[in-house]
Formats: C-alpha cells, sequence, structure tokens
C-alpha cells in the first residue's frame, strides 16, 4: 500500500489556507494514494528531526517527503547544520524501510511584497536569505546525488517567464507565503515527479 508522508514547516503545512488546499491534500487528489501532511509552521530542521519518528516512522508510510530549511536559514544558521538535520532524517527512513525523497522548497518571493506587520525581516536580512537559499537546494540536490536518493525541487516554481517573481501566486496571505493558486502550482510539480516515483 503506498502511502506518502510529508514533513516540513509552513511550505508543506499550508499557512494561510485551508488544509483541503494545501498542496498535500491536492497532491493526494491528484495521485490517488494517501498523503499526510506533517507541515508545521516556523519548524526548523532539528525540529522535524525531533518529531520524525513519531510524524514519519510511526505512519508506516512507504514515502517520505523531506522538506526544511526555510526557517533555519531566516535565523541565520549554518548550512552545514541544516545538511546533517536532513541527512538524518533521510538515514531514519532508509532504517526504517521507508523510501526518502529531499525536497527543496521555491524560495521565489519578492521581499518588497511581504507584509512587515506579518513576517519579521530575516536575521541576515532578505538578500542573503535568498541567496542562501539558492544555496542550500544546490547542496541539498548535490547531496542526493551522491547519496543515490531522490531529489524534488520547487526553485524558481512561482518565476514567469522574465524571471520574476508573479505576485498572483501569493495575494491575499503575507506576500512571503502561497495562496491556494500557489498550493495548486506546487501539487502540480510534486504530481508530475511523484507519479513516476510512488503510483
Amino acid at each position: 500500500m503506498r502511502k506518502l508522508v510529508c514533513i516540513g514547516d509552513s511550505f508543506t503545512e499550508g499557512l494561510g489556507v485551508p488544509k483541503t488546499a494545501a498542496w498535500p491534500a491536492l497532491l493526494q487528489r491528484e495521485l490517488g494514494v494517501e498523503v499526510i501532511n506533517k507541515g508545521i509552521s516556523g519548524d526548523t530542521t532539528g525540529g522535524m528531526l525531533g518529531r520524525f519518528t513519531h510524524d514519519v516512522v510511526w505512519q508506516n508510510p512507504s514515502h517520505a517527503l523531506i522538506i526544511g530549511g526555510g526557517n533555519d536559514l531566516w535565523w541565520d544558521v549554518s548550512e552545514n547544520a541544516l545538511l546533517a538535520n536532513m541527512y538524518a532524517m533521510v538515514k531514519q527512513a532508509l532504517h526504517h524501510g521507508i523510501v526518502p525523497i529531499i525536497g527543496a522548497s521555491g524560495s521565489g518571493f519578492d521581499p518588497g511584497q511581504v507584509d512587515g506587520e506579518q513576517v519579521w525581516e530575516p536575521v541576515a536580512g532578505y538578500g542573503t536569505l535568498l541567496r542562501r537559499g539558492k544555496e542550500y537546494a544546490a547542496a541539498l540536490e548535490e547531496m542526493a546525488k551522491k547519496s543515490g536518493l531522490l531529489f524534488l525541487s520547487f526553485q524558481g516554481i512561482f518565476h514567469d517567464e522574465r524571471g520574476e517573481v508573479d505576485q498572483t501566486y501569493f495575494a491575499g496571505i503575507d506576500g512571503l507565503h502561497p495562496n491556494q493558486a500557489g498550493h495548486a502550482k506546487i501539487a502540480g510539480a510534486a504530481a508530475s515527479f511523484l507519479r513516476e516515483v510512488i503510483v
């Protein structure tokens, strides 16, 4: 029986949208397999690692999609600390016979559109956050490649043909988290990749 657990932060939980409109729920309908949303807004890779047994292993899934690091980067945590936590979750999944899929969330948002009254500025500033987000995604991809693991990237998913952020995917939320249209976009990209992996 195929079952996917998605563990992560607000990108996975779907902050600002109904649970039924978050991309894991849309993905379940798209793929026709059970998809469990274990995203917690504000969580870090360390927090995800701490709850991995409860939230992933005990769900007895066939696959686990692990997407984390955005909040660590927000606090300017070192890249090696993030990679170590992600790798530890991968190893726990493999130990329990679960197929891990490393994910990189889309870091494409426009800092100028972020609602400062709802979201405080990242420790090292938005410029550093966006740069480190791209570097971290590349490091995750390299780790996956070297380890022979599946890798799913959402980098650039919200950019238009000119390479600029399409605000229609963020309108009505806080400028940082995707709205329902954004989650539909994420679900479509995830389904295209996972259909060959899980179904």
